[in-house]
């Protein structure tokens, strides 16, 4: 569900950016109409509107489009990784830990089995 709604909010962000280009659009014809002239500064400021429009868009959209993935993730590590949170497991009940490395200091090294007809050549 949350994810429908950024969605959503994506959609109505486009719809927005649309509309903006095409007011823009249209206030740039409409000057270069009914100027007797080209008056540069007027175009100028309705191109620069819409290049900062354009950038202004495609940076909500791309902050809209990181948080959809974001929660796609979360939600697929959640159901990976059971339903309990990490503060609901008790330390006693928490699997030991693996390396060279124990909560009391330097484990020792797992001795291997010899293979029979094989010799052990050092130890460490």
């Amino acid at each position: 569900m949350r994810g429908d709604v950024m969605q959503w909010v994506g959609r109505l962000v486009a719809a927005v950016f649309g509309l903006g280009v095409l007011a823009l659009l249209a206030a740039v014809v409409l000057l270069i109409r009914q100027a007797e002239g080209v008056p540069p500064w007027p175009i100028l400021l309705g191109l620069v509107g819409l290049v900062a429009l354009i950038l202004l868009a495609g940076a909500c959209l791309a902050l809209i489009s990181i948080a959809v993935s974001a929660r796609r993730g979360v939600d697929a590590l959640q159901r990976l990784g059971g339903t309990l949170p990490i503060a609901a497991v008790e330390p006693e009940a928490a699997p030991p830990m693996q390396g060279p490395f124990t909560p009391t200091g330097l484990a020792a090294a797992p001795v291997r089995a010899v293979r029979p007809g094989r010799g052990l050549v050092a130890k460490r």
